[in-house]
């Protein structure tokens, strides 16, 4: 959720969700999207896979299963490379998951405010500025919740406890201790803010966090529990589009996979758009099409049918 002025390219698209039937699940897509044969068809020119990792691309077990392991690889073999675009780090979870996807590609992280090459060299880096980084310490401390900065590829916090400790369910670094986060501003960049407690708590103060940063930061909800901060105007789709043009490609010839708030201006940014049956209602009324979910191997489900089988490709 962006506020102040609009992150969201001139080429975004709209929409809203009516049914359409791909697989067996009948899922959602938008009113405005393509019938099953012309999503095939667009997706013939598909030069470019772009999916969020959360809920998307792993399975709840946050594990890379074989299935979309080897269609994410038949994939590259054709042609068409995937590039990842998360809300998290590039912590201990990437070394796992990166190099099973191909060779080495650029990857759009910490919500499309860092941008790494093939390399692992940071190639865009949006941080916080340090006032708003200050404002989001003070509402974090004035409603005792819990709030985590994520700083290039370290997470910092205050002192740890059960929510901060949460990033290790998700392959993240462990927050570290660092007392008062006031202290250290203007020491590290804070790239974003995650004020984390339960989730009635962070629903009843995401009014007032809206109202406080109202054209000065965005905010967005990537995992339930944990409201995100971010740079004006920043959103994976934001990042998605300056990769874009770093790499000489069309919007119209990417496909993008996401399951959450955050994923929305990445989906809708891109040619063919696809959520996953996990995803909630954001990401599946930004999306042309629903694959199964992210425990039925859904990336890969809709890579074979939409990006593999059009090009006479068995897995």
């Amino acid at each position: 959720v962006g506020f102040g002025a609009s992150s969201q390219p001139k080429f975004f698209k709209s929409c809203t969700p009516v049914r359409t039937h791909v697989g067996s699940k009948g899922p959602m897509r938008c009113s405005a999207a393509l019938p099953d044969n012309e999503i095939i068809e667009r997706a013939r020119n598909t030069q470019l896979i772009v999916t969020d990792v959360d809920g998307t691309l792993l399975n709840s077990s946050q594990q890379l299963t074989l299935r979309t392991e080897q269609a994410v690889k038949a994939a590259q073999d054709a042609g068409v490379p995937t590039i990842v675009a998360t809300g998290k780090t590039r912590g201990p979870w990437s070394k796992d998951v990166l190099p099973r996807l191909g060779p080495p590609m650029p990857g759009i992280f910490v919500q499309g405010l860092l941008i790494y090459d093939e390399a692992g060299e940071i190639i865009y880096s949006n941080p916080l500025p340090d006032h708003i980084a200050l404002e989001g310490i003070q509402f974090a401390k004035k409603h005792g919740v819990s709030l985590i900065a994520f700083c290039q590829d370290r997470i910092l916090c205050e002192s740890e406890d059960e929510h901060t400790d949460r990033t290790l369910d998700f392959g993240e670094p462990r927050a570290e201790a660092m007392g008062p986060l006031e202290d250290v501003l203007g020491e590290v960049e804070m790239h974003k803010l995650i004020l984390m407690g339960e989730e009635s708590t962070l629903e009843r103060i995401r009014p007032e966090a809206e109202a406080l940063f109202e054209g000065r930061a965005a905010l967005t909800v990537a995992v339930p529990g944990m409201l995100e901060i971010l740079p004006k105007g920043a959103s994976k789709g934001q990042a998605v589009e300056w990769l874009l043009n770093h790499m000489k490609i069309d919007p119209s010839n990417v496909m993008a996979f996401g399951d959450g708030e955050n994923d929305v201006e990445m989906l809708r940014l891109v040619g063919a758009s696809v959520s996953v049956e996990n995803a909630g209602t954001h990401a599946r009324s930004a999306s042309i099409t629903v694959t199964a979910s992210n425990d039925e191997d859904g990336v890969a489900q809709a890579i074979e049918k939409f990006v593999l089988a059009p090009r006479n490709i068995l897995v």
